[in-house]
């Protein structure tokens, strides 16, 4: 009977230790990157110079196509302005990309670094991306600091690009 016992907790043992191995273990990409819009980047990995698109997990930047309109009416293009954004902070770089998923889209997304700063809490803080709840609430609060300074987009009048995206289905 002790036998049985032994075995049992040697067995449990390693069956916890196995599953803390792998709940530690992440998949890793690093290289330098260009911003494809102002949340998507082409990631050229260091390792074998292949091209991977990742989209910056628990955010949303304005899309490529989507304006935004400034206090006295005039329109801008604050997809491309969200995609420059990003671009000047990654530029010259080099990424580490962690905590890969595929997002409802299949589309890869991932918790990027720039040394030991989050990428993605940029992108939030400097205000062309915001906080995508569907995810995170790990920006929520860069997003409203980047708001009450109207950083980014919030110096404009737009659609959340969720919002945006929603509409623009309809009227296709």
């Amino acid at each position: 009977m002790l036998n049985k016992i032994f075995s049992l907790i040697i067995a449990l043992v390693i069956a916890i230790s196995v599953d803390i191995q792998n709940g530690f273990s992440q998949e890793e990409l690093s290289g330098r990157a260009v911003a494809i819009t102002g949340d998507t980047l082409r990631l050229i990995s260091d390792d074998d110079k292949s091209k991977i698109f990742i989209r910056l997990w628990g955010v949303d930047a304005p899309e490529l196509e989507q304006h935004c309109e400034t206090k006295n009416g005039r329109s801008i293009d604050c997809g491309l302005l969200a995609r420059d954004a990003l671009d000047v902070i990654i530029r010259g770089k080099n990424l580490i990309c962690v905590d890969f998923e595929k997002d409802t889209e299949d589309q890869l997304t991932a918790l990027c670094y720039l040394g030991d700063q989050i990428l993605n809490g940029s992108v939030v803080r400097s205000g062309w991306a915001m906080a995508y709840r569907k995810e995170s609430m790990d920006f929520v609060r860069l997003e409203k600091q980047a708001r009450l300074g109207e950083k980014g987009i919030w110096e404009y009048k737009f659609d959340k690009p969720w919002l945006w995206r929603k509409l623009r289905k309809k009227t296709n």
